[in-house]
């Protein structure tokens, strides 16, 4: 019989209460270490806890002890998630008192990625996951988490690529933030007062935080908008000056 859960009146864990980091093991395989602090929760210190990887279509799901005597498991090894290199997770603070199996506090869409971003690379927001995309190099791929940058592993060292090179940087960063924003704006109609916590609500955030000037409501207007968000990110990390020095250097 399947155990079913009560989702009513649960509360929402801190994400600044939650760190959790990916490391590859020796055999290649990814693995998470989690440092999980529940004393702003309000739930029964027998209320059990798990954390739960997924990405896309795959999941697995690790009993994390209680929130009085939090044990992780030790063999933390995501064997059968779906990913090269960026996985999401959720928290669940269950009280199973009874039976009943009630959910009194989660976190959601909580990103980890193998490697931590460059700050004159990668953006922060944008997770890199590293898989065979046959002749592409690269693309942006969206789920209900938010985008993510699929890079091709055939691909001799473009992970260092990712991170170091300017004709990378100024090639790929640029259209793939044109790219989400067009899809935030005007495919999917998505603004920040929606949630402040959804992934669209912080990359318009992050765009405002550029230009000085929130994403206007007026579809014409949003697309100049995101041609000056595209505009002032280049400005910021002097695209065209990095680029130029690399060719001076080559």
């Amino acid at each position: 019989m399947l155990r079913k859960l009560n989702f009513t009146e649960r509360a929402r864990i801190r994400r600044s209460d939650i760190q959790i980091a990916l490391r590859r093991d020796p055999d290649g395989v990814l693995a998470f270490d989690p440092l999980l602090s529940l004393t702003s929760v309000d739930a029964p210190p027998q209320a059990r806890v798990y954390i739960e990887a997924y990405y896309r279509s795959s999941y697995m799901r690790f009993d994390c002890g209680t929130v009085a005597a939090p044990a992780p498991p030790a063999d933390r090894r995501l064997t059968d998630i779906e990913s090269g290199h960026v996985v999401r997770f959720r928290i669940k603070v269950v009280d199973t008192l009874g039976g009943r199996h009630r959910i009194v506090a989660a976190a959601d869409d909580i990103t980890a990625a193998a490697e931590k971003p460059e700050s004159g690379g990668r953006l922060s927001l944008l997770p890199v996951n590293f898989c065979d995309l046959a002749d592409q190099v690269w693309r942006i791929t969206f789920d209900a988490n938010g985008a993510v940058l699929d890079l091709n592993n055939r691909v001799d060292g473009i992970a260092e690529m990712a991170k170091l090179d300017p004709r990378f940087f100024a090639l790929v960063y640029p259209a793939a933030v044109r790219e989400i924003l067009t899809r935030i704006l005007l495919i999917e109609g998505y603004e920040t007062t929606d949630d402040p916590t959804e992934w669209w609500s912080l990359w318009l955030r992050w765009a405002a935080d550029l230009t000085g000037a929130a994403a206007p409501d007026d579809e014409d207007e949003q697309q100049a908008w995101i041609d000056d968000v595209v505009n002032a990110f280049c400005a910021k990390h002097q695209a065209i000056r990095r680029l130029a020095s690399q060719a001076e250097t080559a």
